[in-house]
C-alpha cells in the first residue's frame, strides 16, 4: 500500500486524525486522518460507499464522530460533528441536494444563510443588489428576484456555491459533494475558474467528485479512501488516471482491447417490449436502451453519470425528449398514469417520500395500486382485501406479519417488499427500479433479489438503476454503465462482473479542466 505523504510547513486549514464512525456492525469511517492546507484544492475520491459522504456529514455535523478522533481548525481545537462549530470555524459546505428553497427567491436563499451583519436592516432592494453583485463576481448572470424552482439545474448549483462563498469573511474551508453532477461542461468550468480565484486568494477547498477528470485537472493534491480508511494522500502531478484508479479499486486494471465484445450491444431474435429512444433529460444525453421480456438490464454509473435521471425519465415521473415504448406504443413524457396504464410498474428511490402512503397501514400499501381485485359490485371488500395481503406477506415474507400495522413502524427492508409487491400484483409488463435495495439489511435485499429475478421469469421486462455494483450482478443479464451522462459500455455475459463494472465507471474520458499552473494534462505516475 502507497503511503506518500504530502507535507507543508504551514499549520494546516484543517487537520483530522483518527476520526472513525460506526453504523451498527458497519465501520463508514476507520480511524482517517486528512490535512488540507491553505491556498489548496483538496480532492476525496474513492468508490460508492467509501466514506465520502460519511466524512462531509461529520464535517458539517449530521454526524458525530466515534470516540478516540481529534480534529483542528488552523491549529484550533474542533468539535467534529456539531454544525454549530462548523459554522463559528469558518466552515462552508454545498451538499448534493444543494440546500435551497425553491419557494424563495435567489436573494432569499442567500441571506437566510449568511451572518447578522450582512442582513441586519437591509430592504428587498439591497438584498437584490447585494445577491446580484456576489453572482456576478463569479461569472453567473442570474437574476436574484427569480425564485430558485424556477432555475436550471446548472444555475441552482450556482446559487449553492456562491452563497456559501459570500459574506463578510472569507470562509476557511469550503467542501462541496459532487458540485459538478448537474453542470454541463461550461457552467462545470466557471466554477473551476471560481474555485482557482478563491484559493488564489488563500482560501482552501475539499472537494469530492466521480469524476476522475476533474479531479486530475482540478486538485492540486488527492486523498484516496477505500473502505472507509486512506489509502494514500499525494500530489495529482505524480499520477497517471489509471494509477488513480488502481489505488481506489485496491488492484490493477484489466486491459481493454478494441475487439472486446462487452463493448457491442447485446442482440436478441426477441422483439423489445420496452424501447428507450433519444431520451434527454437533466444528467442523460440522447440515451437509447432496449429491455426484452424475461429480461434483467441493469444500468450503471457514478454520481452525475445520467443514472439517477433514467428510471424516472421511463417510467413517466420527468418530463423528457426522445421517446418511451412499450409494446411499440409510445408513452407520453411526463405522463406517470398514461405509463401505469400502458403496463408499467415504477419503484422510486426515495420510497418513504415518493412510495408508501406513511401514516396508512401495510394493508393499504400493499393494495392499493388494484382495488378492482378486491372489490365486488364495485365495493371494496375488507375480507377479500385481508386474504390477498396475508397471501403477499407470506411471499414477501414480512416481518412481522401484521396488516393492520402502520407502514412507517415496519423496517426499510420490509417497506421495500410491501412496495414491490403491490407493483408485482399488478402483473406489469415492464417493471422500472431505482435503487431497489437501498437501505435495507442482507436478508431483505436477498427476498428483493429473488423478487426481481423471478418478475423476468413470469415474463417482465426489468430495468434496474443502481449505485451497487454487487445488487447489479446478482439479477442482471445485461449492464449498461453510463459514464458523463452518456452510455459508455455495455456488458454481457460473463463480463457482467463486479470488477468490469467498477473499471468501466471509472474510466477516462476525452475532456477535462486544464490547471492554470500548466500541469501536464495527462500527467505519468
Amino acid at each position: 500500500m502507497m503511503s506518500t505523504t504530502v507535507s507543508s510547513a504551514a499549520e494546516p486549514v484543517l487537520s483530522l486524525r483518527g476520526v472513525s464512525k460506526t453504523f451498527g456492525a458497519q465501520r463508514a469511517l476507520d480511524s482517517l486522518d486528512l490535512d488540507i492546507h491553505q491556498g489548496e484544492i483538496h480532492a476525496v475520491v474513492g468508490q460508492n460507499g467509501c466514506g465520502k459522504s460519511t466524512l462531509v456529514k461529520l464535517l458539517g455535523g449530521y454526524h458525530t464522530p466515534d470516540p478516540g478522533s481529534e480534529t483542528a481548525v488552523k491549529g484550533e481545537l474542533f468539535d467534529l460533528g456539531s454544525a454549530s462549530a462548523a459554522n463559528a470555524a469558518g466552515l462552508r459546505f454545498v451538499h448534493q441536494d444543494l440546500g435551497l428553497i425553491d419557494e424563495l427567491s435567489v436573494a432569499e436563499n442567500f441571506f437566510m444563510m449568511a451572518d447578522q451583519a450582512w442582513v441586519s436592516r437591509i430592504s428587498k432592494a439591497d438584498e437584490w443588489s447585494r445577491a446580484g453583485r456576489a453572482l456576478e463576481e463569479f461569472g453567473y448572470e442570474i437574476d436574484p428576484r427569480a425564485l430558485v424552482g424556477s432555475l436550471t439545474a446548472a444555475q441552482r448549483t450556482a446559487v449553492a456555491i456562491v452563497r456559501a462563498l459570500s459574506g463578510e469573511d472569507r470562509p476557511a474551508l469550503l467542501v462541496l459533494d459532487e458540485p459538478t453532477a448537474s453542470l454541463a461542461g461550461p457552467d462545470a468550468q466557471l466554477l473551476f475558474d471560481a474555485l482557482r480565484r478563491l484559493t488564489a486568494a488563500g482560501g482552501s477547498v475539499l472537494f469530492i467528485s466521480h469524476h476522475l477528470d476533474e479531479v486530475m485537472g482540478l486538485a492540486d493534491t488527492i486523498t484516496v479512501v477505500r473502505d472507509g480508511r486512506k489509502v494514500t494522500t499525494v500530489m495529482s502531478r505524480d499520477l497517471s488516471h489509471d494509477r488513480l484508479v488502481e489505488l481506489m479499486l485496491g488492484r490493477a486494471l484489466t486491459p481493454r482491447s478494441e475487439s472486446d465484445s462487452s463493448a457491442m450491444p447485446g442482440t436478441s431474435d426477441v422483439v423489445p417490449r420496452l424501447s428507450v429512444r433519444g431520451v434527454s433529460i437533466g444528467g442523460l444525453r440522447a440515451l437509447d436502451l432496449d429491455v426484452r421480456p424475461g429480461e434483467v438490464l441493469g444500468v450503471a454509473g457514478l454520481t452525475g453519470s445520467g443514472r439517477e435521471d433514467l428510471a424516472g425519465a421511463v417510467a413517466g415521473q420527468t418530463r423528457h425528449s426522445g421517446e418511451v415504448t412499450i409494446d411499440g406504443k409510445a408513452i407520453r413524457p411526463g405522463d406517470p398514469a398514461a405509463s401505469l396504464a400502458s403496463g408499467l410498474g415504477y419503484a422510486p428511490a426515495e420510497r418513504r417520500r415518493d412510495a408508501l402512503l406513511s401514516t396508512a397501514t401495510l394493508r393499504e400499501n400493499l393494495t392499493i395500486a388494484d382495488l378492482r381485485s378486491v372489490s365486488r359490485a364495485r365495493r371494496l371488500s375488507r375480507r377479500l382485501e385481508r386474504k390477498e395481503t396475508q397471501k403477499w406477506m407470506e411471499a414477501l415474507d414480512v416481518r412481522p406479519p401484521m396488516q393492520e400495522r402502520a407502514i412507517d413502524q415496519f423496517s426499510g427492508g420490509n417497506q421495500q417488499k410491501v412496495v414491490l409487491g403491490r407493483l408485482l400484483r399488478t402483473r406489469p409488463r415492464v417493471l422500472v427500479l431505482d435503487e431497489p435495495t437501498q437501505g435495507v439489511d442482507v436478508g431483505a435485499k436477498a427476498t428483493i433479489h429473488d423478487l426481481v429475478v423471478g418478475a423476468a421469469a413470469a415474463g417482465a421486462a426489468v430495468l434496474v438503476c443502481s449505485s451497487d455494483v454487487e445488487e447489479l450482478v446478482q439479477v442482471s443479464t445485461r449492464v449498461l454503465v453510463l459514464r458523463r451522462k452518456s452510455p459508455s459500455t455495455e456488458l454481457i455475459g460473463t463480463d457482467v462482473t463486479v470488477e468490469r463494472i467498477e473499471e468501466e465507471q471509472l474510466r477516462p474520458t476525452e475532456v477535462r479542466p486544464t490547471n492554470d499552473a500548466g500541469r501536464d494534462s495527462d500527467p505519468q505516475g
